[in-house]
This record gives C-alpha cells, structure tokens and sequence, in this order.
C-alpha cells in the first residue's frame, strides 16, 4: 500500500514539475542591454526539465511551448531549447537572440535509480534600427 501511495505521489509530482516553461521580460529599469547599433527588446528563458528512469524517458517537457510535457520521449535537446528561444524572441519582434547561452544538468532524485535532467537556455531578443523604422513602417501602411 505505501509503494503504491507513493508511485502515485511521484506520478502526479512529475506531471506537474516536468512541463517546459518559456519565460520573457521587456522591463529593463531603464538599462541599455543591447549594443550601441542594437536595442534590447526582451530577455528570455528556456526550461525543459525530465525524469529518467535507468536513462530512459518518463516525462519530460515538450518542444511545442510552455506547459507542455510529453511521456516516454527523448527533449532535452539544444535544438529544442534553441527553438523556442527564437521562437518568443520573434513573438516579441526581436530581429536576433545575442549572449545565449545553453545549460544541461542532471540530479538524481530522493527515488534511486530516477535522474532529473534539465536543458536550459537564456539569451537577449534585439533589433536594430533599421528593423525598428521597417516596422513601424509596415505598422503604418497596414492600419485603416
């Protein structure tokens, strides 16, 4: 009875802790952190964490976005991460992502013989001038 209490308890532990999390701010405090021909539009962070079992997947956090999680599947990938840096930084009209950086680790758990691997990934969304005077050019014409 307690063995079964408490696969239950790490079933539904994993479930809620092995969701991706997509993370982005705009706010800055009035810091300039891009570089002299570029602005900072955002600074995000990536997190896919994992549970293993022996090195075999159990759960683990999707490449589709934030909240997502899949069973039985391999995503802790660079690639993964990468993607979805790039993909909030676009959603936020940076132009490129500088100063990325990727970071794996691997901790086991209070269960022997179960690891929890995360992939984490940080970097700042940019735009140039250029990029920003199209834009709001494009904004423009498209209005009514």
């Amino acid at each position: 009875m307690k063995k079964m209490i408490f696969s239950a308890a790490f079933a539904v532990s994993a479930i809620f802790t092995g969701c991706t999390t997509v993370e982005s701010t705009q706010v800055f405090n009035r810091m300039g952190l891009g570089t002299p021909n570029e602005k900072a539009v955002c600074q995000t962070h990536v997190e896919i964490p994992g549970y293993f079992f022996f090195g075999l997947p159990i759960v683990t956090g999707s490449p589709k976005g934030d909240g997502e999680w899949s069973l039985f599947r391999y995503n802790l990938t660079t690639e993964n991460a990468i993607y979805l840096l790039t993909k909030e930084a676009k959603s936020r009209k940076a132009a490129r992502v500088v100063n990325v950086q990727v970071y794996k680790s691997e901790d086991v758990t209070f269960i022997p013989f179960i690891t929890r691997r995360t992939v984490q990934a940080s970097g700042t969304g940019v735009r140039t001038r250029g990029a920003a005077i199209e834009r709001a050019a494009s904004d423009f014409d498209n209005e009514p």
